[in-house]
């Protein structure tokens, strides 16, 4: 954090340094403990650290998603984070503030032994969530969906944020990569579409193990390519958003293989906000009446 002064002395306020590690990881946990009573989150040295706002706003998606659709036992909601990394975010937000289930996947030592971490200190969210280590018999990462859920195991979603890059050369190259990350978080042969589309391959065997698939893409090109692939191979209901953080936009894309969720392709998203708002003024006029 750095001080920036105004016309005044008195004009001085703090400013976060985005472009520091240490910044954004203090910034990301006081969020997490104010907003969302997350305490004591944390991750390592050179880890990414997450956005709470866009990782907030990609959970809020979801839930516009599931009240379009959802499945039709009609139980809890149980998510499957996709590389949950250090940080858990996704299953943290996802739980404290709907009391969603989660399990959280990862493919290395650290990131599995920090989440788990971060949810010892939060014994309340803890008993919703589960982390599950990716890795197959030989120590393969390559494991996206196959081989990781269970043998008649189901979620009412997927989520992800994929590695955007092929390499750490092609990584370094990105101005937007201030909040850290290492090599497994990064980085998968071919890059982002290569990641999503064996994501997307995965699904073509497993329809009925989840809901809404979804994964969130760091180039729109990836979504763009992505809904063409789907299009092509008549996929019955496919949705997509961009999610728009200061100067730093993803997008995300869903698709499912419900009946369900085929039949509402065409329908908009539900908008919780504005449904609440819209209430509440039919309440004022019939009170005016």
């Amino acid at each position: 954090m750095r001080w920036h002064a105004g016309a005044n002395a008195s004009d001085r306020r703090a400013v976060v340094d985005f472009t520091s590690w240490t910044c954004t990881r203090a910034l990301t946990g006081a969020i997490l403990s104010r907003e969302h009573g997350v305490e004591g989150w944390d991750v390592p040295e050179g880890h990414l650290v997450p956005t709470e706002t866009n990782r907030r706003r990609y959970v809020e998606w979801l839930e516009k998603l599931l009240r379009l659709s959802a499945p039709v036992d009609g139980g809890e909601v149980r998510g499957l984070d996709v590389g949950t990394g250090a940080s858990v975010i996704y299953p943290l937000l996802g739980a404290a503030t709907r009391g969603w289930r989660f399990v959280g996947t990862d493919v290395t030592d650290e990131a599995l032994t920090c989440a788990r971490e971060n949810l010892r200190r939060n014994p309340r969210l803890e008993a919703l969530i589960e982390i599950r280590d990716a890795r197959g018999e030989s120590g393969e990462r390559d494991r996206v969906l196959k081989g990781v859920v269970k043998e008649g195991e189901t979620f009412s979603f997927c989520m992800c944020n994929p590695p955007f890059f092929n390499s750490m050369e092609e990584a370094g190259q990105n101005p937007n990569t201030a909040c850290g990350g290492t090599e497994a978080e990064m980085v998968f042969p071919g890059g982002e579409e290569a990641f999503v589309k064996k994501m997307f391959t995965d699904s073509l065997e497993m329809k009925h193990a989840i809901h809404w698939f979804t994964t969130m893409c760091g180039k729109k090109k990836t979504m763009t390519s992505m809904r063409t692939l789907m299009h092509a191979l008549r996929v019955p209901a496919i949705r997509t958003t961009e999610l728009v953080h200061g100067k730093t936009s993803r997008w995300c894309i869903a698709w499912s293989f419900s009946s369900d969720a085929a039949a509402k392709s065409n329908v908009r998203l539900p908008d919780p906000e504005k449904l609440a708002e819209v209430a509440k003024t039919l309440a004022g006029n019939s009170r005016g009446q």
